[in-house]
């Protein structure tokens, strides 16, 4: 989707599309977070529900702390 950056009161300002509203689930009054992240080597902007973005590798290394990374289910 192109979003393009329009000049409002001097500023620039992007519009988000109302398909893209729906697609997070978001409504006017709502708060969004606009999030820097790579992918790969080129650098992104994210809009978010959330604040931050968890790294993969957190999720992976709770894992590893829970103990629960790599242990067979027990019957």
């Amino acid at each position: 989707m192109k979003i393009m950056i329009e000049e409002w009161d001097g500023d620039g300002a992007i519009r988000i599309p109302d398909e893209a509203l729906q697609e997070l689930e978001l409504d006017v009054g709502d708060s969004v977070y606009l999030i820097e992240e790579f992918v790969g080597n080129t650098r992104c902007l994210v809009l978010s529900k959330i604040p931050q973005i968890t790294d993969r590798i957190d999720e992976l290394t709770e894992a590893w702390d829970s103990g629960q990374l790599g242990k067979a289910e027990v019957k």
